[in-house]
This record gives C-alpha cells, sequence and structure tokens, in this order.
C-alpha cells in the first residue's frame, strides 16, 4: 500500500499564481505613488538645506541675500559680478551636488545636467537686505513682503506629480 504525496494540484497552483497577479495589480498604483511621495520628501529636504545655506550665507555677507543665476546656460548678470552659480555661492555653506539633485528631475527633464542644479533661483531677493527685502510692483511700486512669502528656489518644472516644491527666505519649504 503506497500512501499519496502530499502536493500541489495544478489547479491549485494556477490558483496561487492568479491571486498573486491580482495582488500585484492593486499594488502597482500605490507602490508608485509612495515612491513619488519619497522622491517629493527627498526634495523638499534638499530644499531646507538650500535655505539653511542662504541664511548661513547672509550671516557673513552684511546680512544680503546671494546674487545667483537661475540658469547659469542663460547668464542675466555682466560677467564679472558678483553672481554665480547655487553651487559656487552657497558650497562653503554646505551645498554640494547631492543637495542639488532632486531624484524625479534626474528621471525627467534632468535639469541637473544642463544647468549644474535641479532648482531654479529665484532673483526676487537677489543683493537685498533680509531684514527688508524690496520687490517692485508695476502697481504698488515698492513692497517690503514678509520672508514667508519670498520664495528663494523651486523645482525648474512640475516634477512632483503636476507640483513643485519650493523653500522660502524663512526657511519653510511648501508643494505647489
Amino acid at each position: 500500500m503506497r500512501r499519496p504525496h502530499a502536493a500541489f494540484t495544478l489547479i491549485e497552483l494556477l490558483v496561487t499564481i492568479a491571486i498573486i497577479g491580482m495582488l500585484a495589480v492593486l499594488l502597482a498604483p500605490t507602490l508608485g505613488r509612495a515612491r513619488a511621495k519619497a522622491e517629493s520628501v527627498k526634495c523638499a529636504n534638499n530644499l531646507r538645506g538650500i535655505g539653511a545655506a542662504v541664511m548661513l550665507y547672509t550671516q557673513d555677507n552684511d546680512n544680503r541675500f546671494p546674487m545667483i543665476e537661475s540658469m547659469p546656460t542663460n547668464p542675466v548678470y555682466p560677467p564679472g559680478s558678483n553672481a554665480g552659480t547655487l553651487l559656487s555661492v552657497l558650497a562653503p555653506y554646505g551645498v554640494n551636488d547631492a543637495l542639488l539633485r532632486c531624484p524625479a528631475d534626474i528621471a525627467g527633464k534632468n535639469y541637473y545636467k544642463k544647468e549644474g542644479a535641479s532648482y531654479m533661483w529665484r532673483p526676487l531677493v537677489d543683493d537685498e537686505l533680509v531684514t527688508a527685502p524690496k520687490i517692485y510692483s508695476p502697481r504698488r511700486g515698492e513692497i517690503v513682503p514678509p520672508l514667508s512669502r519670498l520664495p528663494l528656489a523651486a523645482d525648474y518644472t512640475n516634477v512632483h506629480r503636476g507640483h513643485i516644491n519650493c523653500v522660502f527666505a524663512d526657511g519653510h519649504v511648501r508643494t505647489f
């Protein structure tokens, strides 16, 4: 008398594979969203680091914001001015290549490769006093907004599922 082998039947094996396949299909969008959120959080942390470096720069430079080219491949400031790239100006304050790379940008249009940074500097505050930065408006003339409303740097494009991250002069980061 032979004892039967304990084994899966073909039907049981196919049902198990089908269930695993359905679970994978259900989880794929969730995993994609989780990955995108992780990239956005990494980007926000990079921008916080840039904001902190800017504050350190201002303490060493008569309480003035730095002059940084928004797009180094298409410079606005004349040669010989104090303007530089995000890396060249803020490197002494802890900014390095890794801090200037947004993971979502690298996977997409890759402004890091084109411009040397995944983040575009907003020139509203170039060489302005931190205590009273002035913005000029055609309608209202000279305005001194609060630091929480002055953007310093942001993603070049909406690489975070249709949104961008932006660091403000007071150091907080917001997603739009």
